[in-house]
């Protein structure tokens, strides 16, 4: 095989670096979704980072460093489509192998877990502080290179294991400052177990997956309409949008379906609210078990946190109990990530005036 002298990126992905007029000021320009830290912000992020790992050794977690890049056939393991889709992909020069930048550090941490770690006793906590990179469409706003700090918890599958990665990511946030925030719990099985039936057709799957998603009921429900799904089910997934708010859409819940897995899971979901909330944590916590994204990825209890003036999730996670055995050594596992940008953009807003979660 031939080997290429220069790096080739996957065509999809271009406009990483878009041509751009040399009018103003090119010698400054950089990527859209990208920053430079001036020592001002360089030394604010830096505190962050060392307060949320010197909390993570407290609470037992070892930290990791995984690599930059990896080989793509390798790392498309652990992840889907979606992740896939908005990776930068090149070509190794050395071997002509698709490599790509990590989008995601997760799927590193359990590849590590189930292979170079696999004789080490478990559970195992790991954690790590690491740098995404994502594609994002310039409107878009989002970054495209994300910093990460986040833990991964190997190899317990109680409810206490779910619950500890609530209480760490509320303890982590309330340590470096942030007073007032919301954590979103869900529950991806009793989400897979109403929408299981849809799956045999993948493009009408997603397309009411993004509906869902965007909360956007009428469309979703023209989308169910133009499908002849039944007027019972179509009910069943319209109710999935209400599914939001306090310790009262338990109930709503359990009266949407008598499905057992749907049901299971919910019983589980509210183990872990009964947790978190004789811990304390109660006013932190909302239901949304209308939470789609990441729903080929995790298995169970999953949650995000929100807080004001800040347009995107701080961060988030969940349980994923399938991944390690795709690097060949099943184990049951949660983590969560953190955005330290977004966290740092919802202290600043802070400093400025009072949340509308106060």
């Amino acid at each position: 095989m031939s080997r290429c002298r220069l790096p080739i990126l996957d065509a999809r992905f271009l406009i990483l670096v878009p041509f751009m007029k040399l009018s103003g000021k090119p010698k400054t320009l950089i990527p859209k979704g990208v920053a430079t830290l001036l020592p001002e912000g360089a030394a604010r992020r830096r505190a962050i980072e060392r307060s949320i790992l010197d909390l993570f050794s407290q609470w037992g977690y070892q930290e990791v460093i995984t690599p930059l890049f990896e080989y793509l056939d390798v790392f498309s393991l652990g992840v889907g489509e979606n992740i896939l889709d908005h990776a930068y992909k090149f070509v190794d020069r050395a071997t002509g192998r698709m490599m790509v930048l990590r989008p995601d550090v997760t799927p590193q941490v359990a590849r590590i877990a189930a292979t170079l770690m696999r004789d080490q006793p478990i559970p195992m906590r790991l954690c790590y502080s690491a740098n995404v990179f994502r594609h994002e469409e310039e409107h878009a706003g989002r970054e495209r290179e994300i910093f990460q700090v986040g833990g991964e918890l190997i190899g317990l599958s109680d409810v206490e294991a779910d619950a500890e990665m609530v209480a760490l990511a509320i303890e982590i946030l309330k340590k470096v400052g942030l007073k007032s925030f919301k954590v979103s719990l869900g529950q991806m099985a009793y989400t897979r177990g109403l929408l299981e039936s849809f799956r045999s057709s993948p493009d009408f799957f997603q397309k009411i997956l993004h509906s869902v998603a965007k909360k956007e009921a009428f469309q979703l429900e023209e989308l169910l309409k133009g499908g002849k799904v039944d007027l019972k089910k179509r009910k069943q997934i319209l109710a999935l949008l209400d599914l939001f708010g306090g310790e009262e859409v338990f109930k709503k819940a359990s009266l949407l379906t008598n499905y057992p897995p749907c049901r299971s899971a919910l019983k589980r979901l509210k183990a872990v609210y009964g947790i978190l909330r004789s811990s304390g944590y109660q006013d932190d916590l909302l239901i949304d078990l209308g939470e789609v994204r990441g729903l080929d990825y995790y298995t169970g209890t999953i949650f995000e946190i929100f807080a004001d003036g800040v347009g995107s999730e701080l961060g988030g996670g969940g349980r994923y109990d399938q991944l390690l055995e795709k690097f060949g050594a099943a184990s049951p596992s949660t983590g969560f990530a953190l955005h330290i940008e977004r966290i740092q953009m919802a202290l600043e807003h802070a400093s400025k005036g009072a949340s509308v979660f106060s």
